[in-house]
């Protein structure tokens, strides 16, 4: 059954929907919400619609890896429906900051995915995080770590593909702010540059965040220099931005004493660049992302976004600029996009089947786990609701426990605010500065466990979240 026509005899309660323009602030569900301070802004030039929007910024960017961990992926175990196979996974929890322990390794073997076409797995509600594609449950955090590179290479599949892994050989110097990187993969090197300028504790791609901070950026042509050095015929320009901070973080981490620390990089965007600063903080290490207004093909929950737009959720979407931003209308181009490459044709040519897309959105965003994220979703009133704000939301309380079974809560903060498109106020953001306590000086006064929806600023309240979306345990804690 697909969400065109679904009927869930589960929810047990009828749809009661706010308006987006709703003054009620009031939280449904909140850890300590920080008075919260800055973040990247909607790029000039955006064709996601016209609205009101800060001065602008770029954003995202990410070093991949087929597996997210700097190996290629090596597929040998069939796709199996949710339940069969009794398959174990593991390998080396990762992240930026502090570890959270020591992981004891196991063999960690990636499933062979059919094409999107063949996909037998269906299941209209979002994925378990804690259950691998052949049944076998996540109870370690080394597991996490096998699980997460599952999650990667089914969203290089269906999504992004092709995603380069590290490559055989990374050498490099820094002299002041100026980086220069030799890659070689097989019998080729190529030679990047990179350049950090400003002033501050943070060194930021793609934006600038409140107290100043750094910048690092690229040498222009970088995006071709990947895609050729690798022999791919295309490539998503922020999974190469991506491939250029994990080579920034190899050279840095090779000269220790060049007074720039890797592990103060932190990675933003707003809309557009919002969708490519989480791509950025999936398939890379870099050790904090912000997420701001990502919207559709961004951190919004695929299932109910087409629920909302073909399901019976239309019926009840109370958005007056049209049905949300999807996947079968996300724009080819856009402020730091394509977001998508050509392997996502398929689900975006037939959208009620995102019901057999092994994954969804809350699981790309919780493979950032156990790093630091912060993420921002607008109420998305004001001509901005199409953003799928309700979404972004869903796929944030359905990641969150991901961060909470690794025992490390605190690195994941989300906050819904009510404002103009990336025009939030530093205020609104404050949580952003509260997190770069905690990543860089290990503050743990910071207050970061945040889980902050407005409950008028939602298409659909939060206590149907629940029994609707959600058939796994979100209070799962991993050993």
């Amino acid at each position: 059954m697909h969400l065109r026509s679904l009927t869930l005899t589960t929810l047990a309660l009828p749809f009661v929907f706010a308006a987006c323009s709703s003054d009620d602030r009031r939280t449904v569900y909140s850890e300590p919400v920080p008075d919260p301070g800055i973040g990247a802004q909607q790029p000039a030039g955006s064709n996601e619609m016209p609205g009101d929007v800060n001065e602008a910024t770029n954003t995202a960017t990410s070093a991949p890896t087929e597996g997210g961990s700097g190996e290629s992926l090596n597929p040998v175990t069939p796709l199996q429906q949710p339940g069969d196979g009794t398959q174990t996974g593991g390998g080396a929890a990762g992240g930026g900051g502090a570890p959270i322990s020591e992981p004891v390794p196991v063999n960690c073997v990636l499933p062979e995915l059919p094409d999107a076409e063949n996909l037998t797995y269906l299941n209209e509600k979002l994925p378990d995080p804690f259950t691998f594609l052949d049944g076998t449950k996540v109870t370690t955090k080394a597991q996490w770590d096998c699980r997460r590179q599952e999650i990667l290479a089914i969203a290089a599949k269906y999504l992004y593909a092709p995603v380069p892994p590290a490559p055989d050989a990374v050498t490099g110097s820094v002299n002041g702010g100026a980086i220069s990187i030799q890659a070689t993969v097989g019998g080729t090197t190529a030679n990047f540059t990179a350049n950090v300028t400003g002033q501050g504790d943070a060194i930021v791609v793609g934006g600038n965040i409140p107290g100043g901070n750094r910048s690092l950026t690229f040498a222009a042509g970088f995006e071709g220099q990947v895609q050729n050095l690798y022999g791919f015929s295309e490539l998503n320009p922020n999974i190469a931005r991506g491939w250029m901070i994990d080579r920034v973080m190899d050279v840095l981490e090779q000269n220790p004493d060049s007074g720039l620390d890797p592990q103060r990089i932190v990675v933003t965007g707003c809309s557009g660049c919002g969708k490519g600063s989480l791509l950025t903080g999936v398939f890379s290490r870099a050790p904090v992302t912000i997420i701001q207004e990502s919207g559709g093909g961004g951190a919004t929950s695929f299932r109910q976004v087409e629920w909302f737009r073909h399901g019976e959720g239309l019926s009840v979407w109370t958005c007056p600029d049209g049905p949300p931003q999807g996947i079968d209308n996300l724009e080819d181009n856009g402020i730091c996009g394509p977001w998508v490459t050509s392997a996502a044709r398929f689900f975006r040519d037939n959208p009620e089947r995102v019901v057999n897309l092994p994954i969804d959105q809350h699981l790309l965003l919780a493979t950032i786990a156990p790093r630091f994220v912060v993420h921002f979703t607008n109420d998305n009133g004001a001509g901005w609701c199409h953003l799928a704000g309700t979404s972004e939301a869903l796929a944030a309380y359905a990641a969150k426990p991901v961060w909470n079974a690794l025992g490390v809560p605190e690195r994941m903060g989300f906050s819904m605010y009510s404002a103009n498109h990336c025009g939030a106020s530093d205020a609104q953001v404050a949580l952003i500065g509260e997190m770069l306590k905690l990543a860089f000086n290990g503050d743990t006064t910071a207050n970061t466990n945040v889980l902050n929806i407005l409950p008028n600023g939602v298409q659909q309240p939060v206590s149907e979240w629940d029994a609707m979306w959600i058939d796994w345990n979100k209070d799962t804690v991993l050993e």
